[in-house]
């Protein structure tokens, strides 16, 4: 009776406190990066890159360090932070978001904000995909959407994919100054790094002097990839071009907090900082005989040299390293600089965390938790656990500090408060654990896939599927 008298009275605190913003909304800005890996800033511990801007960014905010994308692939993934649902449910099925949904634009447009989208979209682009402005988005100028955007000229320009973030960062200053009057939202939406990464001169110029060591990087992944360059192709060159991919993004960013602070906005403005899902994907040397052709065509593919950190594995893979993000956001009216190492965070929860902070009526039918409390400095425990399906047969959820797999017949169990990597399987030490996780993962599997068949026990055979 005590505890649950004592969680009243520190929700009723919390609602309090997140209440005194509402009478003066504050902005909202979300920088999402595209394929940038847990361990590619400085302030995640690359030992070459330079982000200074990005870095106080995280600095002067809260960063959460068991945040998660919601898919380990970019489409899904962005899907996601729009809606707050696992794009198992509808997106990997159909390739477009649903406008028949709510989406982070809409619900806060719907509390009175100015809306607008810069960058990539990524979530529909074909014959009859909607345009941004059905998702409730007033201004947008993107790439990948059925909206406003690059000419093909313009695409084939060189140099182009390099030149993107400057002019989404003009484009997100000039909405400030417009609409500095009343609370607005902007999602900018840059391409750094994704490949192929192939900076201009004067961005390489940074970094003309950097001298690589794979064994600078302590994930044997990540060494395992930099030796495949070095066989295959120049290492330098590849490090060199990837770093001054992202120095180039946050120079960028860079000039958006400052433009935040010269128009005096930067106190009430909430700016989320993340990335859709880990570094691109590691290629091993076994497979050069298959990709030879693709890499002759264009040796800059080999620039990729992203970074998961201690995570393992990369884009596409379900493992921490393809899912596992950076993960930053900075409000200086409310939030007190910190790092929360518990809080398990979800591109799911953007959509209903964002609505508590500032008094919006959050969607229906959402995966995601209001995690609000965490983003204002007071760890948060999840409700449920974490769910993941990629397009094929692999599932994975995170409850706590397990992390469980299924695919095909296996289930795999690892402790991440022990076993970052994920390599130490602990199914036979804690059957019930795995048992228990395996019925939840078949479930999900069920829900989203009906006419899959189940599996009956752990490590049991799978019956033909219908599909």
């Amino acid at each position: 009776m005590r505890k649950r008298w004592l969680q009243s009275l520190v929700a009723l605190g919390v609602c309090a406190f997140v209440c005194g913003a509402f009478a003066e909304k504050p902005n909202i800005i979300f920088i999402l990066t595209d394929d940038l890996g847990y361990g590619d800033l400085g302030v995640m511990g690359h030992p070459y890159v330079q982000s200074p801007n990005i870095d106080r960014l995280a600095n002067e905010g809260i960063r959460l360090e068991q945040a998660y994308a919601a898919a380990a692939w970019c489409m899904p993934s962005r899907a996601a932070f729009m809606n707050g649902v696992y794009p198992a449910r509808e997106f990997n099925k159909t390739r477009v978001l649903s406008a028949d949904r709510l989406t982070l634009a809409s619900m806060l447009k719907e509390a009175g904000y100015a809306t607008a989208h810069f960058g990539k979209w990524h979530m529909g682009e074909g014959k009859g995909a909607p345009p941004p402005a059905e998702y409730g988005i007033d201004e947008s100028f993107t790439k990948y959407s059925t909206g406003p955007g690059w000419t093909d000229k313009e695409m084939k320009e060189k140099h182009h994919r390099e030149k993107t973030a400057a002019r989404y960062v003009d484009l997100s200053i000039d909405f400030m100054m417009r609409k500095k009057d009343q609370p607005f939202f902007i999602n900018l939406w840059v391409h750094n790094p994704h490949a192929v990464v192939n900076p201009t001169p004067e961005q390489l110029a940074v970094y003309k002097d950097l001298e690589v060591s794979i064994a600078d990087f302590e994930n044997p992944l990540q060494r395992e990839f930099m030796e495949f360059v070095s066989k295959y192709g120049n290492v330098q060159k590849a490090m060199r071009a990837f770093c001054a991919d992202v120095t180039a993004v946050d120079k960028e960013i860079g000039r958006l907090l400052d433009s935040l602070a010269e128009l005096g906005l930067e106190e009430n403005t909430i700016v989320v900082f993340s990335s859709d899902n880990g570094p691109a994907p590691l290629l091993k040397v076994g497979e050069w005989d298959q990709i030879v052709p693709r890499y002759k065509k264009d040796p800059n593919l080999m620039n990729s040299l992203g970074s998961a950190g201690p995570y393992r594995d990369r884009k596409i893979a379900l493992h921490d390293g393809g899912i596992h993000v950076p993960f930053f956001i900075r409000w200086p009216a409310k939030i007190k600089p910190g790092i929360d190492r518990n809080t398990v965070f979800c591109g799911v929860d953007l959509v209903p965390t964002l609505a508590g902070l500032v008094g919006a009526v959050a969607p229906e039918g959402m995966d995601g938790e209001d995690l609000s409390t965490a983003w204002l400095g007071a760890p948060q425990a999840r409700e449920k656990a974490l769910l993941w399906s990629d397009t094929s047969a692999w599932l994975a959820l995170r409850d706590r500090q397990w992390k469980a797999h299924l695919q095909g017949d296996t289930v795999r169990l690892y402790n991440l408060d022990e076993d970052l990597s994920e390599s130490n399987d602990l199914v036979g030490a804690y059957p019930e654990i795995a048992a228990k996780y395996f019925k939840t993962l078949n479930q999900w599997e069920a829900s989203i896939y009906p006419k899959r068949t189940s599996k009956s026990k752990v490590g049991g055979k799978k019956k033909k599927r219908n599909d």
